[in-house]
């Protein structure tokens, strides 16, 4: 696609042109509201296409390399449409550090520009409904507490705190809240969809979340996750841009399909009646009809006894289990309907009958509301149990996985589609709707044919921006010699961690090491507290990602051992990242039964499944982890490859090909000579 002209705007509320390319002019509004901004010929070039794609109600796709300042360029243009013409945007991001560069950070800034050329503009943070408290189930929490919460001192007293803070508080988002609230407690005091009153409830006219649809509703620009744009918002937009679309997706399959667990079950149940405690809706409810308590305390016992025997049924039938009694941790496809016999949607089937049956004895609107809550919740496990065991649908894929929380094991049923192409060529692209698709890594070989394939895009405008960044100047890219083929595991392994204790004599800064599994991640670790000294040292787990990342900015030649987590949307500039060592190529592994499902699928259709899907998969997320190194102009540092596969495999000049152009070292000496002389 050739590029695009910078186009002259014409306002609605001024009398001379405004020309977009007044704004990114050396002298023009963005350079006078942003100290130190420095034109950019690829962000000027992002806008207009931007701007062209909106008005001409045509999708775009556009890679723009670290450094474009892609959102300042899709922001700006599309909020000043949004003005012009009285029309509404919505931009959807990945992950909430994205959100809150662009709330805290971009808008503000957009929005004073948009100003003194004579525009009104606003912009909203709008969050899931879960995310905002009720005051209606606030003020139930205040006077059931007792029957709400096994921990009632404890959860009483945030109850209170959320009682006193929503006197002022201006979203009622969880986010805002100064103290710590207690997952119990929130789950309690949220607003529920299935429970909610609406305008019947007595407090809808203070209700928080009806106060935040409002907001978003008179706003021109709404910024949401991507999870909530598939969930569904409640406001229709003009225009969509999805920023980091190269996690779209992802996000689209796990939102078409669904996971029951073992904790799941036993929540719903004990939320109906716990035994223990001897709390739930069933006691709350005022005047059940006659021997109901007793029936449905029957039937939830009754249920708990089938869901017990259910979940270690199936575990028995896939062969899960330890010669010691532990359950191990692992995942195993189910290919065939009726694994087992469907036990569990007779007693659930029992419950849905019985909470129907008291709907009619329900004393107000929120106690019906309550109930009609948990027969939903039932009747949506029920259907998702069905789902499974018949193995409804030939392109979804389902699997059963063992995971520990707390050194508890958790058993779940998952299903997943193998392909969202046609679902979002339906329900996303072919509506009339512009939608902006943006992300620093969505080529290969310079291609949108893999993601455009992946996400159902056929027809759709393409721009591709290299990065303004002097990599040759500011970038090294080494693999060491000697290192063995992945395929030889332990030769292959040894030599990995003896590269990776090498590596710190000659990097001053700080050092990501990203892995592709934990059982590296973690002998690595292991070898490297026991020889490094005087360097910090941080592992993935050990905290959340958010704190480890703080710390590892703050100490500035600390080493982070990580996976998957830190291999895309991590921003630390400067020295404190001065080398990112790449362990081995991120293929993704067939093995995960929706990877080898998602094989199966695409063999069937007579795809070359590695040449389509596997390797660009893998140089996409190749492409995520090299680019984080160079975040600024100043930024300098090394990255290290420790597979030789790079170099000695047919594909591996497609990697190389698709990062930046940088120097090249062939030893760990020449890094450090190079490092050195920065």
């Amino acid at each position: 696609m050739s590029n695009p002209k910078i186009c002259s705007i014409e306002p609605l509320e001024m009398g001379n042109p405004l020309p977009l390319s007044s704004f990114f002019a050396p002298a023009g509004l963005v350079a006078r509201a942003i100290k130190g901004f420095e034109p950019r010929k690829q962000q000027e070039e992002m806008a207009a296409a931007v701007y062209n794609a909106i008005i001409g109600k045509k999708h775009l796709i556009v890679e723009a390399g670290t450094g474009v300042g892609k959102s300042l360029a899709y922001i700006l243009p599309a909020a000043l449409w949004a003005v012009q013409n009285k029309k509404k945007v919505v931009v959807a991001t990945y992950t909430k550090a994205l959100q809150e560069q662009l709330t805290k950070k971009d808008l503000p800034i957009i929005k004073g520009m948009l100003e003194k050329s004579g525009f009104s503009f606003k912009y909203f943070l709008l969050m899931g409904s879960r995310n905002y408290l009720c005051l209606s189930r606030l003020g139930r929490s205040d006077k059931q507490g007792a029957e709400l919460f096994d921990d009632g001192e404890a959860a009483q007293k945030t109850v209170s705190q959320l009682l006193q803070w929503a006197k002022t508080a201006e979203s009622g988002c969880r986010t805002e809240i100064p103290f710590r609230t207690p997952h119990n407690v929130w789950e309690e005091v949220c607003r529920d969809p299935d429970m909610c009153l609406n305008k019947r409830c007595a407090l809808k006219d203070a209700c928080l979340y009806r106060k935040a649809l409002a907001q978003a509703k008179q706003a021109d620009l709404i910024v949401i996750n991507q999870h909530l744009f598939f969930a569904g918002i409640p406001i229709p937009a003009d225009a969509v841009i999805f920023d980091e679309a190269h996690n779209l997706e992802e996000v689209a399959s796990n939102f078409l399909g669904f996971s029951v667990t073992d904790r799941k079950v036993k929540r719903l149940l004990d939320d109906i009646f716990n035994q223990k405690s001897g709390k739930g809706l069933a006691k709350r409810i005022k005047r059940p009809p006659a021997n109901w308590f007793r029936e449905i305390k029957g039937a939830v016992s009754d249920a708990h006894f089938a869901a017990k025997t259910f979940f270690q049924d199936i575990r028995e039938k896939l062969q899960f289990g330890g010669l010691d009694g532990k359950i191990p941790a692992g995942a195993k496809r189910v290919r065939k309907p009726g694994i087992v016999a469907n036990t569990l949607s007779e007693p659930l089937f029992e419950l849905i009958a019985l909470l129907s049956k008291a709907i009619g004895h329900s004393q107000s609107a929120a106690e019906e509301a309550e109930i009609k809550a948990h027969l939903n919740r039932c009747k949506s496990m029920a259907e998702q149990l069905t789902a499974f065991l018949e193995c409804k649908s030939k392109a979804h894929a389902y699997w059963v996985e063992v995971s520990y929380s707390k050194r508890n094991p958790v058993t779940a049923l998952n299903s997943a589609p193998v392909d969202v192409s046609e679902a979002l060529r339906k329900e996303l692209f072919e509506k009339h709707c512009p939608v902006i698709l943006t992300s620093a890594t969505l080529t290969v070989d310079n291609s949108f044919e893999m993601i455009k394939s992946r996400l159902g895009l056929d027809k759709t405008l393409e721009l591709l921006l290299d990065s303004p960044f002097d990599y040759k100047k500011q970038a090294v890219i080494c693999i060491p010699p000697d290192i063995p083929d992945p395929q030889e595991n332990k030769a292959y392994e040894t030599a990995v961690i003896k590269e990776c204790l090498k590596i710190p004599a000659i990097v001053a800064g700080g050092i990501f090491v990203l892995c592709t599994n934990w059982q590296l991640l973690y002998k690595s670790f292991e070898t490297l507290a026991k020889s490094i000294s005087g360097r910090p040292l941080f592992r993935q787990g050990e905290k959340l990602p958010h704190q480890l990342l703080n710390e590892f900015k703050q100490a500035g030649n600390g080493i982070l051992l990580a996976t998957d987590t830190f291999w895309q949307g991590v921003d630390v500039p400067g020295a404190a990242l001065s080398c990112v060592v790449i362990t081995r190529l991120p293929f993704l592994s067939p093995d995960t039964p929706l990877e080898e499902a998602r094989h199966e699928w695409m063999a069937a259709k007579g795809m070359n499944v590695f040449n389509e899907y596997v390797l660009p998969k893998a140089i996409v997320k190749f492409r995520q982890g090299f680019g984080r190194l160079i975040r600024s102009r100043t930024d300098f540092g090394a990255v290290i490859v420790l597979d030789p596969r790079i170099q000695t495999r047919s594909y591996g000049a497609k990697f190389l090909r698709s990062i930046p152009k940088c120097r090249k070292a062939g030893s760990l000496d020449e890094v450090k000579e190079f490092l050195k002389n920065g």
